[in-house]
């Protein structure tokens, strides 16, 4: 019987990496909230806390990607192919391209007003340029789902080596807000995608997902979820992500100190 950690006491060791200890600090102590979930950083010995609220950020992304999942196995090629042009489509129009881009500038005043680097925060015509054209690419990209890449045959039967999607593919990025061009790539091998942007890019994420990629998931017959984002601002929410079991790929990008903790 597993119980749920309802306390922490200050002092307490906490064992990892097979053989050494770390203990919880009265701060940690003092933070901890019923419902909140702990991890160990495996290198450092660092404790990681998870509030409950990031913690279900997380659950309910990956529960609608896992849905997406199943239901994408139904879904034909050619439909995934009409998804990444719709998905295009919508971001050459003017009217949708504005608001992704009220939303980026919104994001770049509120991470000036926090001291913090807006290099490749700007959603520029470049970047809407290169997400166009990375998502026409993902288009016209071969089908590879159920593809036979090798076979071995023997008297009365035989053993096909055959393409199969992963399943959940996690993606953690720090700051850019045209990554969904990239994660929503894995969608052309019949995966699924739940993202976790940086604080400074969320809004914009949110903008893209609102006024392009729902829209053309729905018109292409995808299912909801297919591509999902964890509708949060902390690190936390990523850490809780990566902890998942039902994810069967995460992907880190950037450099910054939460990306290496991942």
């Amino acid at each position: 019987m597993s119980l749920a950690l309802e306390r922490l006491v200050a002092g307490t060791p906490i064992p990892f990496a097979g053989n050494r200890v770390t203990v919880v600090s009265p701060e940690l102590a003092q933070r901890f909230q019923p419902g909140d979930h702990l991890l160990v950083e495996q290198v450092s010995g660092e404790l990681l806390l998870i509030p409950v609220a990031d913690q279900q950020a997380a659950s309910v992304a990956i529960e609608r990607a896992e849905a997406a999942f199943t239901a994408l196995s139904a879904v034909s090629d050619q439909a995934i192919s009409a998804f990444f042009d719709l998905f295009a489509q919508r971001l050459e129009t003017p009217e949708c391209w504005a608001l992704i881009e009220a939303a980026n500038l919104a994001d770049i005043e509120r991470a000036k007003a926090r001291g913090r680097s807006t290099t490749r925060l700007l959603a520029d015509e470049r970047m809407r340029r290169d997400m166009i054209a990375g998502l026409r690419a993902w288009r016209d990209a071969a089908a590879s789902r159920g593809k036979v890449i090798s076979c071995v045959e023997h008297d009365g039967w035989k053993v096909e080596q055959v393409v199969s999607p992963l399943g959940i593919v996690a993606f953690v990025f720090e700051g850019r807000p045209n990554v969904f061009a990239d994660a929503a790539g894995v969608l052309r091998t019949g995966n699924t995608a739940v993202l976790r942007i940086g604080s400074d890019a969320l809004g914009t994420a949110q903008a893209i997902v609102t006024h392009a990629l729902n829209p053309a998931l729905s018109d292409a017959g995808l299912p909801a979820g297919a591509v999902s984002l964890v509708e949060s601002v902390n690190h936390a929410a990523g850490w809780a992500m990566f902890a998942d079991r039902r994810l069967s790929l995460a992907v880190a990008r950037g450099s910054g100190r939460a990306v290496s903790q991942l």
